[in-house]
C-alpha cells in the first residue's frame, strides 16, 4: 500500500462476527389440500460422469452425515476385509432391513457361522421397522432386541469380517478398530475426498461426513 493511500480502519476487538449464510433454497413443498402448509430446503448437486460438478444448487459443499446412504460404502469395506457376501447377503449388509422374519434369520445365520451369537450386536434394541413386522412382534409378547433393530444385518456382517480376520469383537465399533478404519480408507476412496467429521450413527456405528459432490461420486 503506498503512502497516499488510506489505511483501512481495524475492525474492533468486539465487532460483531459477519452474518451467517442465508437460508437453502426450498427444494420441496409440503401441500395439503392446496395449501403450503411447510417447506424442506437443503442443497442439491448434479455430476458428470467424470465425477465433475454439472449444476449444484444451495452449498452442495457444506459436509453432511449421509446416515444409511453410507451402507453400501460399509459393505464394500466388509468385501474388502475378505467377507464373502453376495446376494441377499450383501442385499442385508449394505441396507436398512424391514425386521421380516427371513431378514433376522439371515442376520442370526450370519453371526452363528463363525460362531457368534446375537448376544454380539452392538446396535441398540428396537422393533422392527416396518409397522405392520412391529405389531405382529408385539402382539407375539416379544420385546425390543438389537436382532430387530433395521441395522442388524449390517452389523452381522461386520461382526463376520471381524471373526474372520481375527479382529477384537467387543469393540468393533470404534473408529480406531481395524475395521472401521478400513471402512474410512473405503468411503475416502469412494467419495474421492477426506472424510470431513466423525460421529456416531443411531445404530451406534461410526458415522462419516462427505460433501454432496463426494457422497454422489461414492
Amino acid at each position: 500500500m503506498s503512502p497516499s493511500q488510506p489505511v483501512p480502519p481495524r475492525p474492533a476487538a468486539d465487532a460483531p462476527a459477519p452474518p451467517p449464510p442465508g437460508p437453502s433454497p426450498v427444494l420441496a413443498e409440503v401441500v395439503r389440500s392446496g395449501f403450503v402448509e411447510g417447506v424442506h430446503r437443503g442443497s442439491v448437486v448434479v455430476l458428470e460422469a467424470d465425477g465433475s460438478v454439472a449444476w449444484s444448487l444451495g452449498e452442495p459443499d457444506r459436509p453432511v452425515f449421509p446416515r444409511s446412504a453410507n451402507k453400501p460404502m460399509q459393505a464394500a469395506a466388509i468385501l474388502r476385509a475378505g467377507l464373502d457376501l453376495a446376494g441377499e447377503r450383501l442385499a442385508l449388509a449394505a441396507a436398512s432391513h424391514s425386521g421380516e422374519p427371513f431378514h433376522l434369520e439371515l442376520a442370526e445365520r450370519m453371526l452363528t457361522e463363525f460362531g457368534l451369537s446375537v448376544d454380539a450386536l452392538q446396535c441398540p434394541p428396537d422393533l422392527p421397522l416396518d409397522p405392520v413386522e412391529a405389531e405382529q412382534y408385539l402382539a407375539s409378547g416379544q420385546v425390543r432386541r438389537p436382532l430387530t433393530m433395521n441395522c442388524s444385518g449390517k452389523h452381522a456382517a461386520m461382526l463376520a469380517a471381524c471373526a474372520r480376520n481375527g479382529w477384537p469383537l467387543d469393540s468393533y465399533l470404534d473408529p480406531a478398530h481395524p475395521l472401521q478404519l478400513l471402512v474410512r480408507e473405503t468411503v475416502e476412496a469412494a467419495a474421492g475426498e477426506p472424510v470431513a467429521a466423525l460421529g456416531t450413527d443411531g445404530c451406534g456405528a461410526p458415522l462419516m461426513a462427505l460433501t454432496l459432490p463426494g457422497l454422489a461420486r461414492a
